[in-house]
């Protein structure tokens, strides 16, 4: 049915456009159109928090959905894109009738200028490189979005984190929860740009940073496979709590600038089961933090740690966390080793796909990168 809906949305804006280019503004068919448009705009961009629409050479593609089809309403759609330099359209919520209208006709063929229209609700130009007057830059920092749409995340998780451990407080899962929000927001407005996010967050404290790229990783893969908005955002809090048991670890183990010794390993390996332990204690609105934090070093055979009895199965957001946990890991500068390049980040967990990684979460993920 999504699907369905987001494809219905790419067919009325196209026939809008057609029916503005052919028909007096007052014309009846064409108000007929702009309604229906409307209405299935609003409803879209309310369910996914802002109407993401790419335009390419042969396709279509809709809050990561393509649309490929042998479609001449479309194929028209994609021209009239291309003549007017657009690649990118973002709709936020709450778009009124009155700015849709004027921005289908301006679509249309309208009097007036790029540069002398001004809208509230719609960010649109290119994905990456210049733009034309008055559109907005897609490809990092939209001009509905503040720039560095991350700025400060670490700091207020460095509380979160600490708090919950100590005062174990319900309003710090809270917190927790609306970095998520932003996170899912970011990456629907950014085109899903991860590693140009990642490099948004600064490196002076590596568990909280590195509790923060792991999540902006796992909702992308929990949006990726198509996770309801609920589970994503449950996903979301569970990755960016993975590492919480830390924070019962002593600090020269954890900043240690060198290979940790046996016993000191042995002292690190404890951490899943201390984070389950905590987040067991506090109201996390779901249990999926407990799980995820307990389960994200146990490995698709089974092996990692701490060990387990029982064969069935692990969460899928324990899955998605440990692909992000180590390749985070690998591609994150160390005191005792440079980050690796992605190429070969990717090349050394390819070795562990079926066996470490779940194969068909982990091809999705690389699917992400590339």
């Amino acid at each position: 049915m999504t699907r369905e809906a987001l494809f219905q949305v790419v067919s009325d804006l196209a026939l809008a456009i057609q029916g503005a280019s052919a028909y007096p503004e007052n014309h009846p068919r064409v108000q007929e159109l702009l309604v229906r448009l409307h209405r299935r705009v609003q409803s879209e961009a309310e369910r996914l928090r802002g109407l993401n629409i790419g335009f390419f050479s042969d396709h279509v593609v809709v809050d990561e959905l393509p649309f490929v089809e042998p479609n001449l309403t479309l194929a028209r759609l994609i021209e009239r894109m291309r003549e007017k330099g657009i690649e990118k359209i973002v709709i936020s919520e709450g778009i009124t009738f009155g700015e849709l209208k004027r921005f289908v006709y301006f679509l249309g063929g309208g009097t007036g200028s790029p540069s002398e229209q001004v809208w509230e609700s719609i960010v649109y130009g290119k994905i990456e490189g210049a733009e034309p007057a008055g559109a907005a830059s897609l490809g990092l920092a939209p001009a509905s979005t503040p720039p560095g749409i991350m700025a400060g995340a670490t700091e207020v998780l460095k509380d979160v984190l600490v708090s919950m451990a100590t005062e174990r407080k319900r309003s710090n899962v809270d917190e927790g929860r609306d970095i998520v929000t932003s996170i899912m927001k970011g990456l629907r407005q950014e085109g899903m740009l991860i590693d140009r996010l990642i490099r948004l967050q600064g490196h002076d404290d590596y568990t909280v940073t590195h509790s923060l790229n792991v999540c902006i990783l796992v909702v992308a893969q929990a949006s990726r496979i198509g996770l309801p908005e609920n589970r994503v955002r449950e996903a979301g809090l569970a990755a960016m709590l993975h590492d919480i048991g830390k924070e019962m670890t002593s600090s020269d183990i954890l900043t240690k600038p060198g290979r940790l010794e046996i016993d000191e390993f042995d002292l690190m390996k404890r951490h899943p089961v201390a984070g389950a332990k905590l987040l067991r204690k506090i109201d996390c609105g779901t249990e999926l933090p407990m799980i995820v934090a307990f389960e994200h070093h146990i490995k698709y055979d089974r092996t990692g740690y701490p060990k387990i009895r029982t064969r069935g199965p692990l969460h899928v957001a324990s899955h998605m966390t440990q692909i992000a946990d180590v390749y985070d890991a690998l591609r994150s500068h160390r005191p005792y080793r440079a980050s690796i390049e992605l190429e070969r980040t990717l090349s050394i967990m390819k070795e562990g796909r079926g066996t470490e990684f779940e194969p068909r979460l982990f091809d999705a993920f690389v699917q992400i990168l590339s």
